[in-house]
C-alpha cells in the first residue's frame, strides 16, 4: 500500500488487483473519505464523447422560440463528459443527476472546495444548468460527471490493505486545471505525469 491514511483530495489508483473489475485501471479522486459514514468519489480517466443536446435539454423561455445557428452547431459538437462511477441516484444522492468539477473558482453558489482550488458541485436533477458557462471556450477545465464511486463504512479500507488500491497524491490542482481532454488514461499514464505522488 502506498501513501497511509486515505483523506479527501487524494487519488485512488487501480492495482492488478482488480483486473477485470469495473475498476480496472481507474483512477478515482477521492471526495469523502469515513470509515463510520463511508467513502465516495469520481474516476476521473473514463471519459465519454457526446453532444451537448443529448445531455441537456435547451431552455425554450431563455431562447424566445429562436435557435441561432452556432448555437445549433455548437450542441451537436462533441463534448467530453465523465462516468464518474457505476452509482446513480441512491442514498444518500438520491435527487442528484451529475457532479461538476471546477477549478480557480465555481459558477454554483453551493459549490464547496475540497482542495485549494477545486470546486465540487451536487447537481439535483431540477436544477437548470448555466451550459453556457461551463462549457464555454474559455473554460476547458470543468469536468461534469455521470455517476459515482462510492464504498460502505471501512469497506475501502480493507480493499486498500487487500492490495486493490494504491493511494496517490499529487495536488489536485495540478491534475485539474489542465484542459479536461488532456486526460491521462491509464493508471500508468497518471503516474508517468504525476511521478511525484507520494510513494
Amino acid at each position: 500500500m502506498q501513501g497511509g491514511i486515505l483523506r479527501s483530495g487524494d487519488f485512488l489508483l487501480a492495482t492488478p488487483a482488480l483486473k477485470g473489475s469495473y475498476f480496472q485501471d481507474c483512477v478515482i479522486f477521492m471526495l469523502e473519505c469515513s470509515p463510520g459514514t463511508g467513502s465516495w468519489g469520481l474516476v476521473i480517466n473514463h471519459p465519454v464523447h457526446m453532444p451537448l443536446d443529448e445531455v441537456f435539454k435547451r431552455n425554450p423561455k431563455m431562447m424566445n422560440g429562436f435557435v441561432p445557428a452556432e448555437m445549433l452547431k455548437a450542441e451537436r459538437n462533441l463534448h467530453t463528459f465523465f462516468f464518474g462511477g457505476p452509482v446513480q441516484n441512491t442514498d444518500p444522492f438520491q435527487k442528484l443527476s451529475v457532479c461538476i468539477l471546477e477549478t480557480g473558482s465555481s459558477v454554483f453558489n453551493g459549490a464547496y472546495e475540497i482542495s485549494k482550488g477545486i470546486f465540487l458541485s451536487r447537481i439535483p436533477l431540477d436544477m437548470e444548468l448555466p451550459v453556457s458557462k461551463l462549457l464555454s471556450p474559455q473554460n476547458k477545465t470543468a469536468r461534469i460527471f455521470f455517476g459515482y464511486s462510492g464504498w460502505n463504512p471501512r469497506q475501502l479500507e480493507k480493499e486498500i490493505l487487500d492490495g486493490a488500491w494504491d493511494i496517490s497524491s499529487p495536488i489536485p490542482y495540478d491534475v485539474f486545471s489542465k484542459n479536461r481532454d488532456e486526460v491521462p488514461v491509464t493508471v500508468n499514464r497518471f503516474r508517468e505525469c504525476y511521478e511525484n505522488y507520494r510513494a
